[in-house]
């Protein structure tokens, strides 16, 4: 018969972990897609709760005087497991931005597909790259890398010992939003420059035989050749993810550092 014991301090300290653990598996990318049943996110984040407080984290006493000190702490725990997990899952916006350019341009803007993951309206190219991008992800065990990061962000932000440095986060925020248009504008430029040529092409030709209605002819050959130019360029895919990835590596490493209390 198997006797284990706990006292109240232990257990405080273990909801603190279940704390960011259930945060971070709602917000994360992979792990936190809204079609995942909930009981297996819960289960999951129990799991690596128990794993990570009986293996990894480091048990000490925790610093707090009132049930109201206490709930300061869960608070910034569970700030701590969305950040985290959103500056990985915001990653993933980019090509759904690239998409939606990409729609406008070729005439696919009122085109909308229901999305079960996210459960909203997007676009017919923003799904595909999206789900594209998704599939690269679990080839290349990126979903991994997530997990690993986050087993040791507590190295880096001990339990209990949550330090927000508003300002580091800010600007943090305000970089990743300049690489968000820098990355999604290079997904786009080859539609862009296939479009650019062919809207060049059309005015020459509705100048020549101005008999043609180029405007219903234009529509149709927008989405054949902006179609064509995806199929031709869907070869940079890796690289597009290289981009994504590497851009959500160096956003929860920042919102990591600006989180610790060292």
């Amino acid at each position: 018969m198997i006797d284990y014991g706990f006292s109240i301090q232990d257990l405080e300290f273990f909801l603190l972990i279940v704390a960011r653990v259930t945060a971070f598996v709602h917000a994360a990318p992979f792990f936190g897609m809204n079609n995942v049943p909930r009981r297996a996110k819960i289960g999951f984040s129990l799991l690596v709760s128990l794993l990570l407080y009986q293996f990894v984290v480091p048990h000490y006493a925790l610093q707090y005087d009132t049930v109201l000190g206490y709930a300061i702490l869960v608070f910034k725990e569970t700030a701590a497991g969305i950040l985290l997990g959103f500056s990985g899952n915001v990653c993933m916006y980019i090509v759904s931005l690239a998409g939606s350019l990409i729609d406008m341009d070729i005439g696919l803007s009122m085109v909308s597909l229901f999305d079960p993951a996210t459960r909203q309206q997007v676009g017919f190219s923003g799904s595909l790259y999206n789900y594209a991008l998704m599939l690269i992800l679990l080839i290349t065990d990126m979903h991994h890398w997530i997990l690993r990061a986050f087993v040791d962000s507590y190295s880096t932000i001990p339990t209990g010992r949550i330090a927000f440095d508003l300002e580091s986060l800010m600007n943090s925020a305000v970089k990743f939003l300049g690489d968000y248009f820098v990355i999604g504008f290079r997904i786009f430029l080859p539609v862009f420059a296939g479009m650019l040529i062919l809207n060049a092409v059309l005015g020459i030709l509705a100048k020549v035989a101005p008999q043609m209605n180029m405007f219903s002819v234009g529509i149709q050959i927008k989405i054949i050749v902006g179609l064509g130019i995806m199929f031709i360029t869907v070869g940079m895919l890796p690289g597009i993810s290289d981009f994504v990835f590497n851009e959500m590596k160096q956003l929860m490493t920042v919102f990591a550092g600006g989180m610790s209390s060292q």
